[in-house]
């Protein structure tokens, strides 16, 4: 038996440097029982000892670094890809194209990079979703107060953790919320590294979908979901501000309410043309039933 059949499995790792959350995905990785190339944006201390185990990728240029992983995995085999965050979620699909494997299609990928991308192609592709519209910070914001209906939801469109999120009941508090997105986009932009892409200068804005809030984590396996977990969040999400809260699983909904939310995330990965990974939904539930907030094409933050 050649020395090649025995290998493990080989795992590529988009880890970025500064996250916490390299010890799970490490842990996981061992009771698997497969090997693990961690790729960051800096050299690890053990590099020039064990070259097989890291990588350094420049994640803001992912054509660049999508070729240097294609010379890797030619003298190391690769059978995976994952990303751990948002920041590496298109990388490890361009990357897992060019390697024939498994992987999104790249613009369902760019598609949950994007909350108005995201909600344009769930509108034409006949997913309900609330009035939505773009707009950039730049744009009059008294022209704007003329298009949107209160309450509703002002959004950058490509921040995570809710930053930047705020909800508006009145014109007042849109031309404040406004303003302080505005100012945020661009401290941001000004702090940017100039390799780095800068968030956009547009905001989504949307009418605000009242009722409770959860987070959906589950797995695309060939288009079809499963769920791994349900988080019921118990603090009342109201706004102005959607600050991160607890989670709590097992979910205290009822079974019926449980295969809504999952049923209304995979008909969300089915209209984005997501097939395989990962997949980190919020939804909120109502009256009307389950309405997708977000959809991720990666893990849960956090632990």
């Amino acid at each position: 038996m050649s020395e090649r059949t025995l290998e493990k499995p080989r795992i590529l790792l988009l880890l970025p440097t500064r996250t916490y959350r390299a010890t799970d995905f490490l842990a996981a990785a061992m009771k698997l029982d497969v090997e693990v190339v961690v790729a960051s944006e800096e050299a690890a201390t053990t590099a020039d000892l064990s070259p097989r185990d890291s990588l350094v990728l420049d994640f803001s240029a992912p054509a660049a670094a999508t070729q240097t992983i294609v010379e890797f995995a030619a003298a190391h085999p690769i059978a995976a890809i994952v990303g751990v965050d948002d920041d590496t979620t298109l990388l490890a699909t361009t990357a897992s194209e060019a390697l024939g494997l498994p992987h999104n299609p790249i613009e369902s990928a760019k598609a949950t990079r994007d909350k108005y991308r995201l909600r344009y192609t769930l509108a034409t592709r006949g997913v309900p979703c609330p009035q939505f519209r773009r707009f950039s910070i730049c744009d009059d914001i008294a022209e704007i107060n003329k298009q949107v209906d209160f309450p509703c939801v002002i959004k950058p469109l490509s921040l995570s953790a809710s930053r930047g999120v705020i909800r508006a009941d009145n014109w007042h508090e849109f031309t404040d919320a406004f303003h302080r997105v505005a100012v945020l986009l661009r401290a941001i932009a000004a702090e940017a590294d100039t390799n780095a892409e800068s968030p956009s200068a547009d905001v989504l804005i949307e009418d605000y979908i009242p009722g409770i809030e959860v987070a959906l984590e589950g797995i695309l396996l060939d288009g079809e979901l499963k769920m791994l977990a349900l988080f019921d969040k118990p603090d009342p999400l109201e706004g102005p501000f959607f600050e991160e809260t607890l989670y709590i699983t097992p979910s205290r909904l009822s079974q019926d309410t449980q295969d809504e939310l999952r049923s209304a995330t995979a008909e969300a990965a089915t209209a984005l043309g997501l097939r395989h990974g990962p997949v980190h939904a919020e939804l909120r539930y109502n009256e009307k039933g389950a309405h997708l907030i977000e959809i991720a094409a990666r893990t849960i933050g956090g632990l």
